[in-house]
């Protein structure tokens, strides 16, 4: 991980450890086996892995445990998530659909915390591809918290590295909803206008390969508006 997504990390763990390792938690008995539940209560935040974590990324809040459940999880969830190692491709958009209905009634410092972690990972993202979760799927998940996805497109445009074309190239691959949430609708509209185009038509001229310039190339074709290429 870069050093300020570390740094945002090691933020969440200070700020989130006033949450106590819960002694019991509740959970639906047809969904969730009572061993599962067992190794998340018995074994240390930091030593949990990715595989004990990831049917509980996808069920926090709805079938497994309650809120201040969550809050204690969350520091090892969000690096483990990051990093890759929590396989549910699900998992992250449920994760953050339950943390943004609540986050914003936590204490500002934990807010803090949460902004600073989302900043960092889509920094990271950017700068490194592939990634351990691809752009669009991240963007997902910063949407879901509720936040204004704005200047997380901007700084795409200002990134100006080829790994963050090459995720661009991926994004415009990949329909979005004909509906969705506020995050959406700022994400179709970006697209449409010229920002994507001018990333990509910096980058083709600067690609690192041919395979790679003709990547960023053809979808240089998709993003670049009628007529402008040829």
């Amino acid at each position: 991980m870069t050093l300020a997504l570390d740094r945002a990390v090691d933020q969440l763990y200070a700020v989130f450890r006033r949450h106590p390792r819960p002694s019991r938690m509740g959970y639906c008995a047809h969904c969730v086996a009572p061993a599962e539940v067992a190794v998340l209560l018995d074994t240390p935040l930091r030593a949990l892995t990715g595989g004990q974590l990831r049917r509980y990324a996808g069920k926090a809040l709805t079938t497994w445990g309650d809120l201040a459940d969550l809050r204690y999880f969350l520091p090892r969830l969000l690096e483990l998530l990051a990093a890759g190692a929590i396989d549910d491709p699900v998992a992250p958009g449920r994760l953050f659909d339950a943390i943004g209905k609540h986050w914003r009634g936590w204490p500002r410092d934990e807010q803090r915390a949460v902004e600073a972690y989302l900043a960092a990972w889509w920094g990271h993202t950017l700068a490194t591809f592939p990634a351990p979760v691809e752009a669009t799927d991240v963007l997902a998940a910063i949407g879901a918290t509720g936040v204004d996805v704005g200047p997380y497109l901007a700084g795409w445009v200002a990134d100006g590295g080829e790994p963050a074309a090459r995720h661009l190239a991926d994004h415009l691959a990949t329909p979005l909803p004909g509906d969705g949430p506020p995050w959406v609708l700022a994400v179709r509209a970006w697209r449409a206008g010229p920002e994507p185009a001018r990333i990509l038509e910096t980058a083709v001229l600067a690609a690192s390969d041919p395979a790679v310039a003709e990547e960023i190339s053809a979808a240089y074709e998709i993003a670049a508006p009628p007529g402008s290429v040829g």
